[in-house]
């Protein structure tokens, strides 16, 4: 059995990803948008941590780990394991690849926010497990690569190790303390007993009856529960005779989907799961061709470059962070050619995006940040 201790200075940045080493930690944060769609590909994100070397079965993975905000990836082989990513029915795929189906394992992958986590993730030759603070959160024997140890049909290229990297999403700022990976050689690592702690919800809106922001909310901090009521007022009553944004409740607590959407093209989605948020703005697309041929286009509107200048007539360094912030396209459905892809350019910046909508962190002062938006997308459509 050999363990090593992965030095933070020897961790490469592959993509676009940053990374700084100094006061004996790694700090990380995706500067682009992410795919992490496991449907179409085994390994969609491109932008990662990547750990030097190869390290062969049965191994384990021991890491000391913060983060502000969702959300977590760790990438061994072709496979991944996602922490805190919200209504994710595959938040854990073989180290193999080809593993597409939804729900293949019981996994509760929430980890506390801002504050350091212990993570443990085992393969071994007869199941792999993941704890976290001495938790068991998953346990499975049923994995592909499993089945090809017993079978001895593992890949000739796979038996020199597992390659392994960490990502996370755009903006996360995401700390590394430590990480260890320990080879057993011709020995077999010890398989955790009991169950898995506490269930995870499932990972889909759940069917509720009239379900109130308050309701939806409940889990989060109160900060975030405050920032939420003050925008829903902002754009229920503020923006009533202007933007007449209306709001569609989906699911209840713990997964919800709160959306306002207004008649002239535009719409502010809050996703919602447990303590964890994710919200977006952006002009509505039309995403079929039916409706692309029947309203002339693939959006009802898109003022998104005029909303940009508005905001530069105040501040030039507010208005490139929002360019900054709209989601880039990355082939998400797998195939190419996504039908939402469109260039948008603001100070003298150039940015292929999928559908110009800009993404936003679970921080109260991204809130702000969001109705500063609305205000002036309002002054622009009122403009002569």
């Amino acid at each position: 059995m050999t363990t090593h201790h992965i030095l933070l200075e020897s961790i490469i940045p592959k993509g676009n990803v940053t990374i700084d080493t100094s006061n004996d930690e790694l700090s990380m944060t995706s500067i682009t948008a992410i795919n992490t769609e496991y449907v179409y590909q085994d390994i969609p994100i491109k932008s990662f941590a990547c750990i030097p070397g190869k390290f062969k079965l049965p191994f384990r993975i021991d890491i000391t780990i913060k983060m502000d905000s969702p959300s977590l990836y760790l990438i061994i082989g072709k496979g991944h394991i996602s922490f805190n990513k919200g209504m994710d029915n595959r938040s854990v795929t073989d180290i193999l690849g080809n593993d597409y189906k939804p729900n293949t394992h019981e996994f509760n992958n929430f980890i506390p926010i801002n504050e350091y986590v212990d993570i443990s993730v085992t393969y071994g030759c007869k199941a792999m497990w993941v704890i976290v603070n001495n938790e068991l959160r998953c346990f499975s024997k049923n994995d592909p690569y499993i089945k090809a140890l017993k079978t001895n049909s593992l890949a000739e290229e796979l038996k020199d190790g597992f390659e392994f990297g960490i990502a996370c999403d755009k903006r996360t700022q995401l700390t590394l303390k430590s990480i260890n990976i320990t080879e057993y050689g011709n020995e077999e690592p010890v398989a955790p007993t009991g169950k898995i702690a506490i269930k995870m919800p499932q990972p889909c809106l759940t069917v509720s009856e009239k379900s109130t922001v308050e309701e939806c909310m409940h889990g989060l901090a109160p900060d975030l529960q405050k920032e939420i009521l003050s925008t829903d007022a902002y754009l229920l009553n503020d923006m009533k005779k202007s933007l007449k944004f209306k709001r569609k409740i989906e699911g209840g607590y713990p997964n919800s989907r709160i959306t306002y959407v207004s008649p002239l093209g535009i719409s502010y989605k809050i996703n919602i799961t447990d303590f964890l948020l994710t919200h977006d703005i952006g002009w509505v697309d039309y995403n079929t061709k039916r409706e692309q041929e029947k309203y002339g286009g693939t959006k009802k509107a898109d003022y998104t470059i005029e909303t940009l200048n508005k905001l530069a007539e105040t501040s030039l360094e507010f208005s490139n962070e929002i360019f900054f912030r709209m989601k880039e396209c990355v082939n998400c459905n797998g195939h190419g050619g996504c039908i939402h892809a469109k260039s948008y350019k603001h100070d003298g910046k150039t940015k292929l995006s999928c559908g110009g909508r800009i993404q936003f962190k679970m921080l109260p002062p991204d809130f702000n940040d969001l109705r500063k938006m609305v205000c002036a997308v309002n002054s622009v459509i009122l403009s002569p």
